[in-house]
C-alpha cells in the first residue's frame, strides 16, 4: 500500500471516529440537558402550586372545588393530550406543566385533584414521583405529587431536530476533513515521489539531475541533502573512473617495457646485459613505488594510516631535508632559504610522514622555480598551531587548476615525461599525511608571482 493511500485511510478513520464520537456525545448531552430543563421547570411549577394550594386551604378550610379551580383542563387548555403545555387561569394563576401531571391527595391518600382528570377518587398513596406535603398549622392536609410521564411528540420532535442538526454538521465537517486529508496527503507525497524518482535515476546510473522541492519545511531540507549526496556520488564515480584509468595508464607503461624487453631477451633480440637488467629493475621499482603510494594514500584517506608519533624539532627536520635537496637547487642556481626556522619549535608527529610531505613540497617548488629563482621554507608560530610554508617565485598555477592539484594522478604540466613528472600522487599523499596528523594543507598562487603551500599543524 502506498504512503498516500495509508495517509488518506488513516485520516478518514480518525475523522469518522471523531465525528461519530462527537455526534453521540452531543446527542447524549442535548438529551440530558433537555431532560434537566424539563424537570427543573416542572419542579418550580410544583413549588408555586404548593404555595397557592396552601393559601387556598387556609382561606376555605377545605379542598372543595380545587379540581375545577387549579387542576381542570376544560378551559384554557393548550396542547391537550401531548403533555407539553397546559394552561388555565385560576385565582389569577396560569398553570403550565411540561411532560408531567400534578396529583393532589387528601390526608387519607385519596386523589382529590388531577391535571389528567383520570385518577380522582382513587387511592394512589403508592403513586411514584416527587412528593410534597401540604402543611397547615403543623398538620398535613394533603400531598402534592409530580408524576413524570414519557416524552410526547413535541419533545421527541425537538430532540430529533437537535440530533439531526448534530449529524448533518458532523457529516459536513467529516467531508471537509476528508477533502483536506486528500490535499495534505498529496502535498506530503509529491516531494517524496520526486525523491524516489531521483533515487531511482541515481541507482540506475543515469545522469544526475537536481531534485526540486519548492517547500519551506523538512522535505526541502531532505531534497537539498539528497542533491548534495547525489552530486558527491556523481563526483566520486567520476573520480573512481578517472582513478582506474590513471592507474591502468601508469601500470601499463612499465609493464609494457618489462614485457617487451623480456620477450626480446627470450627471442635473442637483445642480450641480458647488466644495463638491460638495471633498466628492468628500474621499472619494477617504479611499479613498486606506485603500488606503495596508492596503498599509503588509501590508508590516509580512510583514516587508518599508522603514525609513529614522537617529539620532533622542526628546525632540525627542515635543515636536514633542505641540505639533502641543496644539490637540486644548485643545479638550477636556485636560492634555497631555510635559515629563519626557530629552534624552539617542538611538535608531536611522525617524522617519516612529515619528511615525505616536506620533500614533496620543496621538490615541487624546486621543479617549478625558474633558474636563479628563490625557494623559501619558513615557519610561523601561533598560540594553538604552527604554519610551515614552502614558497617559490615560479610561474604560478592558473586559478582554474588550483581546485584539482591535490587530486590523484593530476599533473598540471601534461607535457612532462613520466621520468621527470612522477605519477601525480605527491601532493595527494602530502595532503593525506598532513590530515592524518589533524592538520591541513592549502595552496595560494598568482600567475607570474609564485606559489605558496601552507602546512598547518595543531599543537598538542
Amino acid at each position: 500500500m502506498k504512503l498516500q493511500t495509508k495517509l488518506i485511510s488513516a485520516f478518514i478513520v480518525i475523522i469518522l471516529f471523531i465525528g461519530i464520537s462527537q455526534a453521540l456525545i452531543l446527542e447524549n448531552k442535548i438529551q440530558s440537558t433537555f431532560q434537566n430543563y424539563l424537570e427543573q421547570y416542572n419542579v418550580g411549577f410544583m413549588d408555586r402550586m404548593k404555595t397557592r394550594l396552601e393559601l387556598y386551604y387556609e382561606e376555605t378550610g377545605s379542598w372543595e372545588n380545587v379540581q375545577e379551580l387549579y387542576f381542570s383542563t376544560s378551559t384554557g387548555l393548550m396542547g391537550q393530550g401531548n403533555g407539553m403545555m397546559r394552561g388555565m387561569s385560576g385565582n389569577g394563576m396560569t398553570m403550565a406543566l411540561s411532560n408531567a401531571d400534578l396529583v393532589l391527595l387528601d390526608k387519607n391518600g385519596m386523589v382529590i385533584a388531577d391535571t389528567a382528570g383520570t385518577r380522582i377518587g382513587e387511592n394512589n398513596s403508592g403513586l411514584s414521583g416527587k412528593k410534597q406535603d401540604i402543611i397547615i398549622d403543623g398538620k398535613r392536609k394533603g400531598t402534592l405529587i409530580l408524576y413524570q410521564k414519557a416524552w410526547q411528540n413535541l419533545e421527541k420532535e425537538f430532540l430529533r431536530s437537535a440530533n439531526l442538526a448534530v449529524m448533518i454538521s458532523s457529516m459536513i465537517a467529516s467531508i471537509m476533513a476528508v477533502l483536506f486529508a486528500f490535499w495534505i496527503a498529496k502535498r506530503i507525497t509529491i516531494p517524496l515521489k520526486s525523491l524516489v524518482r531521483g533515487a531511482k535515476r541515481t541507482a540506475e546510473g543515469g545522469k544526475w539531475e537536481t531534485v526540486s522541492i519548492n517547500t519551506k519545511d523538512e522535505f526541502h531540507e531532505l531534497g537539498e541533502a539528497f542533491n548534495d549526496m547525489a552530486q558527491k556520488l556523481a563526483k566520486n564515480e567520476e573520480v573512481r573512473q578517472t582513478l582506474v584509468a590513471d592507474v591502468a595508464h601508469e601500470l601499463r607503461t612499465p609493464l609494457a617495457i618489462l614485457q617487451g624487453k623480456l620477450e626480446s631477451i627470450q627471442e635473442g633480440a637483445i642480450e641480458s646485459s647488466e644495463k638491460v637488467v638495471l633498466e628492468l629493475t628500474d621499472e619494477v621499482y617504479r611499479l613498486n613505488r606506485l603500488v606503495s603510494d596508492l596503498q599509503q594514500l588509501s590508508l590516509a584517506e580512510a583514516g587508518q594510516l599508522p603514525l609513529h608519533l614522537k617529539p620532533v624539532h622542526i628546525k632540525d627536520l627542515v635543515e636536514r631535508i633542505c641540505s639533502n635537496l641543496q644539490w637540486n637547487a644548485d643545479e638550477k642556481e636556485i636560492t634555497l632559504l631555510f635559515d629563519s626556522i626557530p629552534a624552539d619549535c617542538l611538535l608531536e608527529l611522525d617524522p617519516d610522514r612529515i619528511t615525505q610531505v616536506i620533500v614533496n613540497l620543496v621538490g615541487n617548488a624546486l621543479r617549478h622555480a625558474p633558474e636563479a629563482g628563490i625557494v623559501e621554507v619558513s615557519l610561523q608560530k601561533e598560540a594553538d598551531a604552527i604554519y610551515l610554508r614552502v614558497s617559490d617565485n615560479g610561474p604560478g598555477i592558473p586559478e582554474d587548476i588550483l581546485p584539482f592539484i591535490f587530486d590523484r594522478f593530476y599533473k598540471h604540466d601534461r607535457s612532462r615525461s613520466r621520468n621527470s613528472g612522477g605519477t601525480g600522487l605527491g601532493l595527494s599523499i602530502a595532503k593525506g599525511f598532513v590530515e592524518a596528523h589533524g592538520g591541513t594543507l592549502t595552496v595560494k598562487s598568482e600567475i607570474n608571482k609564485g606559489t605558496v603551500f601552507t602546512v598547518s599543524l595543531l599543537k598538542k
